[in-house]
Protein backbone atom coordinates (compact mmCIF):
# COMPACT_ATOMS: atom_id res chain seq x y z
CA UNK A 1 0.00 0.00 0.00
CA UNK A 2 1.07 3.62 -0.49
CA UNK A 3 1.70 5.98 2.40
CA UNK A 4 -1.71 7.62 1.98
CA UNK A 5 -3.40 4.23 2.36
CA UNK A 6 -1.20 3.44 5.35
CA UNK A 7 -2.31 6.69 6.98
CA UNK A 8 -5.96 5.86 6.35
CA UNK A 9 -5.69 2.31 7.75
CA UNK A 10 -3.66 3.25 10.82
CA UNK A 11 -5.32 6.54 11.71
CA UNK A 12 -1.91 8.26 11.72
CA UNK A 13 -1.20 11.29 9.55
CA UNK A 14 1.25 11.11 6.65
CA UNK A 15 3.45 13.74 8.33
CA UNK A 16 3.61 11.68 11.54
CA UNK A 17 4.41 8.50 9.58
CA UNK A 18 7.34 10.25 7.89
CA UNK A 19 8.51 11.53 11.29
CA UNK A 20 8.38 8.04 12.79
CA UNK A 21 10.44 6.68 9.88
CA UNK A 22 13.07 9.43 10.35
CA UNK A 23 13.27 8.69 14.09
CA UNK A 24 13.67 4.94 13.55
CA UNK A 25 10.33 4.14 15.19
CA UNK A 26 8.86 2.72 11.97
CA UNK A 27 10.76 0.71 9.33
CA UNK A 28 10.92 2.45 5.95
CA UNK A 29 8.74 1.12 3.17
CA UNK A 30 10.08 -0.93 0.27
CA UNK A 31 11.40 1.37 -2.45
CA UNK A 32 9.30 1.14 -5.60
CA UNK A 33 10.88 4.08 -7.40
CA UNK A 34 12.47 7.47 -6.82
CA UNK A 35 9.52 8.96 -4.95
CA UNK A 36 7.43 5.94 -3.96
CA UNK A 37 7.56 3.35 -1.21
CA UNK A 38 5.28 0.41 -0.45
CA UNK A 39 4.07 -0.44 3.06
CA UNK A 40 2.47 -3.57 4.47
CA UNK A 41 0.59 -5.07 7.40
CA UNK A 42 3.66 -4.90 9.64
CA UNK A 43 3.70 -1.12 9.25
CA UNK A 44 0.00 -0.90 10.11
CA UNK A 45 0.57 -3.00 13.24
CA UNK A 46 3.54 -0.88 14.35
CA UNK A 47 1.63 2.38 13.83
CA UNK A 48 -1.30 1.07 15.85
CA UNK A 49 1.12 0.16 18.62
CA UNK A 50 2.67 3.63 18.53
CA UNK A 51 -0.82 5.15 18.77
CA UNK A 52 -1.55 3.03 21.85
CA UNK A 53 1.77 4.00 23.43
CA UNK A 54 1.12 7.70 22.79
CA UNK A 55 -2.64 8.00 23.26
CA UNK A 56 -3.31 5.33 25.89
CA UNK A 57 0.05 5.10 27.64
CA UNK A 58 0.76 8.85 27.33
CA UNK A 59 4.39 7.92 26.66
CA UNK A 60 6.42 10.90 25.39
CA UNK A 61 7.81 10.56 21.87
CA UNK A 62 11.30 10.86 23.39
CA UNK A 63 10.70 7.59 25.29
CA UNK A 64 9.17 5.62 22.43
CA UNK A 65 12.56 4.64 21.01
CA UNK A 66 13.52 2.53 24.04
CA UNK A 67 10.25 0.61 23.74
CA UNK A 68 10.56 0.08 19.99
CA UNK A 69 14.22 -0.95 20.29
CA UNK A 70 13.27 -3.57 22.89
CA UNK A 71 10.52 -4.93 20.63
CA UNK A 72 12.84 -5.14 17.62
CA UNK A 73 15.65 -6.76 19.61
CA UNK A 74 14.57 -10.39 19.35
CA UNK A 75 17.39 -11.48 21.66
CA UNK A 76 15.39 -9.92 24.53
CA UNK A 77 12.84 -12.10 26.27
CA UNK A 78 9.18 -11.16 26.48
CA UNK A 79 9.82 -10.19 30.11
CA UNK A 80 12.70 -7.86 29.17
CA UNK A 81 10.70 -6.37 26.31
CA UNK A 82 7.70 -5.70 28.53
CA UNK A 83 10.06 -4.21 31.12
CA UNK A 84 11.04 -1.46 28.68
CA UNK A 85 7.37 -0.59 28.20
CA UNK A 86 6.64 -0.76 31.94
CA UNK A 87 9.50 1.66 32.61
CA UNK A 88 8.26 4.08 29.95
CA UNK A 89 4.80 4.11 31.56
CA UNK A 90 6.12 5.07 34.99
CA UNK A 91 6.38 8.77 35.87
CA UNK A 92 9.11 8.89 38.50
CA UNK A 93 9.59 11.85 40.86
CA UNK A 94 12.64 14.02 40.33
CA UNK A 95 14.17 13.24 43.71
CA UNK A 96 13.35 10.25 45.89
CA UNK A 97 13.51 10.42 49.69
CA UNK A 98 15.95 7.74 50.87
CA UNK A 99 13.73 6.75 53.81
CA UNK A 100 10.70 6.34 51.55
CA UNK A 101 12.83 4.41 49.03
CA UNK A 102 13.82 2.01 51.80
CA UNK A 103 10.18 1.65 52.87
CA UNK A 104 9.11 0.98 49.27
CA UNK A 105 11.79 -1.70 48.99
CA UNK A 106 10.53 -3.23 52.23
CA UNK A 107 6.97 -3.33 50.88
CA UNK A 108 8.18 -5.13 47.74
CA UNK A 109 10.11 -7.63 49.85
CA UNK A 110 7.13 -8.22 52.17
CA UNK A 111 5.02 -9.01 49.12
CA UNK A 112 7.53 -11.67 48.08
CA UNK A 113 8.26 -10.00 44.76
CA UNK A 114 11.86 -11.19 44.64
CA UNK A 115 12.21 -10.89 40.85
CA UNK A 116 11.74 -7.11 40.76
CA UNK A 117 14.84 -5.15 39.72
CA UNK A 118 16.24 -3.07 42.61
CA UNK A 119 16.58 -0.11 40.23
CA UNK A 120 13.02 -0.42 38.88
CA UNK A 121 11.46 3.04 38.32
CA UNK A 122 8.23 1.62 39.75
CA UNK A 123 9.90 1.39 43.18
CA UNK A 124 10.82 5.09 43.00
CA UNK A 125 7.23 5.85 42.03
CA UNK A 126 5.96 3.79 44.97
CA UNK A 127 8.36 5.63 47.29
CA UNK A 128 6.94 8.98 46.21
CA UNK A 129 3.36 7.82 46.79
CA UNK A 130 4.21 6.36 50.20
CA UNK A 131 5.66 9.73 51.19
CA UNK A 132 2.37 11.43 50.28
CA UNK A 133 0.30 8.81 52.15
CA UNK A 134 2.38 9.11 55.31
CA UNK A 135 2.29 12.91 55.17
CA UNK A 136 -1.50 12.92 54.93
CA UNK A 137 -2.46 9.90 57.01
CA UNK A 138 -1.18 7.60 59.72
CA UNK A 139 -3.18 4.67 58.31
CA UNK A 140 -0.28 2.94 56.55
CA UNK A 141 1.67 0.16 58.23
CA UNK A 142 2.92 -3.23 57.08
CA UNK A 143 0.00 -5.08 58.69
CA UNK A 144 -2.43 -2.73 56.95
CA UNK A 145 -0.57 -3.20 53.66
CA UNK A 146 -0.57 -7.01 53.80
CA UNK A 147 -4.20 -7.29 52.69
CA UNK A 148 -3.59 -5.03 49.70
CA UNK A 149 -0.39 -6.85 48.74
CA UNK A 150 -2.14 -10.22 48.72
CA UNK A 151 -4.95 -8.95 46.52
CA UNK A 152 -2.59 -7.14 44.15
CA UNK A 153 -0.31 -10.17 43.84
CA UNK A 154 -3.22 -12.40 42.86
CA UNK A 155 -4.46 -9.81 40.35
CA UNK A 156 -1.02 -9.33 38.76
CA UNK A 157 -0.46 -13.09 38.47
CA UNK A 158 -3.83 -13.46 36.75
CA UNK A 159 -3.22 -10.57 34.34
CA UNK A 160 0.30 -11.61 33.33
CA UNK A 161 -0.92 -15.17 32.88
CA UNK A 162 -3.34 -13.93 30.23
CA UNK A 163 -0.65 -12.22 28.13
CA UNK A 164 0.28 -14.02 24.93
CA UNK A 165 3.87 -15.11 24.40
CA UNK A 166 5.75 -13.37 21.59
CA UNK A 167 7.26 -15.64 18.94
CA UNK A 168 7.32 -13.35 15.88
CA UNK A 169 8.05 -9.65 15.57
CA UNK A 170 4.38 -8.93 14.84
CA UNK A 171 3.46 -10.83 17.99
CA UNK A 172 5.94 -8.76 19.99
CA UNK A 173 4.15 -5.58 18.93
CA UNK A 174 0.83 -7.15 19.94
CA UNK A 175 2.12 -8.30 23.33
CA UNK A 176 3.35 -4.81 24.25
CA UNK A 177 0.12 -3.24 22.98
CA UNK A 178 -1.90 -5.72 25.06
CA UNK A 179 0.23 -5.02 28.13
CA UNK A 180 -0.07 -1.22 27.83
CA UNK A 181 -3.84 -1.38 27.38
CA UNK A 182 -4.05 -3.71 30.37
CA UNK A 183 -1.92 -1.44 32.53
CA UNK A 184 -3.64 1.83 31.64
CA UNK A 185 -7.21 1.13 30.52
CA UNK A 186 -7.88 -1.79 32.85
CA UNK A 187 -6.14 0.12 35.62
CA UNK A 188 -8.73 2.88 35.21
CA UNK A 189 -11.50 0.28 34.96
CA UNK A 190 -10.42 -1.30 38.25
CA UNK A 191 -10.31 2.12 39.90
CA UNK A 192 -13.86 2.82 38.72
CA UNK A 193 -15.10 -0.55 39.98
CA UNK A 194 -13.40 0.06 43.31
CA UNK A 195 -15.23 3.37 43.72
CA UNK A 196 -18.55 1.70 42.95
CA UNK A 197 -17.80 -1.08 45.43
CA UNK A 198 -16.89 1.52 48.06
CA UNK A 199 -20.27 3.18 47.60
CA UNK A 200 -22.00 -0.18 48.04
CA UNK A 201 -20.10 -1.17 51.17
CA UNK A 202 -20.37 2.32 52.65
CA UNK A 203 -24.15 2.09 52.29
CA UNK A 204 -24.17 -1.35 53.92
CA UNK A 205 -22.16 -0.07 56.84
CA UNK A 206 -23.53 3.40 57.45
CA UNK A 207 -27.18 3.27 56.31
CA UNK A 208 -29.93 1.49 58.23
CA UNK A 209 -32.10 1.49 55.12
CA UNK A 210 -31.01 1.32 51.44
CA UNK A 211 -30.97 4.80 49.85
CA UNK A 212 -33.88 5.58 47.53
CA UNK A 213 -33.43 4.31 44.01
CA UNK A 214 -30.83 1.66 44.89
CA UNK A 215 -31.20 -2.06 44.40
CA UNK A 216 -30.98 -3.90 47.75
CA UNK A 217 -30.10 -7.58 47.79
Amino acid sequence: MRISELAEQSGVTVATIKYYVREGLLPPGSKMGERRAEYGDRHVARLRLLRVLREVGDIPVSDLKQVVDAIDNESLSTHEMNGAAYDALVRTPGAVNAEMRALATQVVQEAGWTRVRPESPAIDHLAGLLGVVLDLSAMFDMNHAATYLGLIDALAAYEVGRLNTAERIEDRDAVVQQMVIGQVVFGQLLLSLRRIAHEHHSALRFFDEPPAGTHPD
